[in-house]
């Protein structure tokens, strides 16, 4: 099976406790204003991507990790995750039989997912769950772009009162082999003004 994919990366701080391998989804039909990935919106964009090929991706940037450094888990981004439930599902499955962890963040609710019947949702440990409101932007809590939403720790991989979900957010600028450059992490107004994006009238 394969699904539509905006990107990837092998290993970051800044989506997620711990080091992550976090891929972005594309395709979201909730289309939040002030979203910071609008060029996600759309199914038209990014790649087809097969799981497979995926899965050998993630446990070569597994055991690609430096010691002290040993990769903790997978995060799930977007566009809007839940709307390839299914083929994230078999992915999160393999991730955890790997004995990493998952993370997804959404603009659904946890009771919204719950009543789409999710094949992805009894593999989550953690989700930042509710739709993007601009009105609401908030740059104090971890991995939470407006106060509206909730972070659920929905297996015991986590707890709440884990220390670094109350440290800063931050973003980081990843650069690959080829010369690409790839900024993740919390949007900051400084780094939207610094990095702006392009998004063409047919990706909205």
């Amino acid at each position: 099976m394969d699904f539509q994919m905006a990107f990837c990366v092998d290993s970051t701080e800044a989506e997620g406790p711990g080091h992550r391998f976090a891929l972005w989804t594309q395709g979201c039909t909730l289309a939040c204003p002030g979203c910071c990935n609008p060029e996600m919106w759309s199914e038209k964009g990014g790649n087809s991507q097969s799981i497979p090929e995926l899965i050998q991706r993630i446990q070569r940037a597994q055991a690609a990790a430096k010691a002290g450094e040993t990769l903790e888990g997978v995060s799930f981004l977007g566009g809007e995750p839940f709307e390839q439930d299914e083929a994230l599902a078999l992915i999160a499955k393999q991730v955890k039989d790997l004995g990493m962890t998952v993370m997804v963040y959404s603009g659904f609710s946890l009771d919204e997912i719950k009543a789409r019947d999710s094949q992805l949702l009894p593999f989550v440990d953690l989700l930042v769950a509710g739709r993007y409101v601009k009105e609401l932007r908030t740059t104090k809590r971890r991995w939470i772009g407006s106060e509206n939403q909730v972070l659920h720790c929905l297996t015991s991989a986590y707890d709440p009162n884990d220390p670094r979900f109350s440290e800063p957010n931050h973003a980081e600028i990843l650069l690959n082999s080829k010369g690409d450059l790839t900024v993740v992490g919390f949007p900051f107004d400084k780094v939207m003004q610094a990095f702006p994006k392009k998004v063409k009238k047919d990706e909205l």
